[in-house]
């Protein structure tokens, strides 16, 4: 979510997630330090842990929030659409959301910029 949300590109994005993986393999490695106590299958276990790569993860939170966002424009949320965002206003960011998903491989996705009501 940080990727996705705060940093300002996908290069920065990258660079954090390779440090985030970098450092989820380093806490594997020292649960198997000989001092570590479990079983071999907890060991080893640990051993596979690995975060795989950036891009699954912001399609999945792309998805997450193109759900949200149609959610609102349901308004099925209780509270519905933020009062201050037009219908128009919700309908783009679902359109940012679909055309990052298709910039990322899911031409199923591209319905040539056509957004309706």
């Amino acid at each position: 979510l940080v990727c996705r949300k705060v940093l300002a590109n996908r290069e920065q994005s990258e660079q954090l997630w390779r440090s985030y993986s970098n450092r989820v393999r380093q806490l594997a490695a020292g649960r198997l330090s000989p001092s570590s106590q479990g079983s071999s299958d907890e060991k080893s276990t640990v051993c596979r842990w690995e975060v795989g790569p950036l891009e699954p993860w912001l399609k999945l939170e792309a998805v997450h929030s193109l759900c949200t966002l149609l959610l609102q424009a349901m308004d099925l949320l209780g509270g519905g659409r933020s009062p201050w965002e037009s219908k128009p206003e919700l309908w783009g960011k679902i359109d940012r959301e679909r055309q990052r998903l298709v910039r990322m491989g899911w031409s199923f996705c591209d319905c040539n910029g056509e957004m309706k009501e």
